[in-house]
């Protein structure tokens, strides 16, 4: 049987609390932009819930969707 050690496992306890540090430095610095778009997003997507058909409900969650991204990619560039 091959012996690990701890030292993986501290890599990785490690490595999540840095990654979480890094992405929430990143995205608090455009929170109103993205706070903009998601409440247009979810907006958009209630509306589309309540769509008569399956088919109908699915294009219209599709279209909220690429709104959002671009909504996003508008504001972030």
């Amino acid at each position: 049987m091959k012996n690990t050690g701890s030292k993986p496992r501290t890599r990785k306890l490690l490595a999540s609390p840095l990654a979480a540090l890094a992405l929430a430095t990143g995205l608090a610095s455009s929170a109103p932009v993205r706070a903009d778009c998601l409440v247009t997003y979810a907006d958009c997507v209630d509306a589309a819930s309540e769509e008569s058909t399956f088919w109908r409900r699915s294009a219209a969650g599709l279209r909220c969707y690429t709104e959002f991204v671009s909504c996003l990619q508008r504001r972030l560039a």
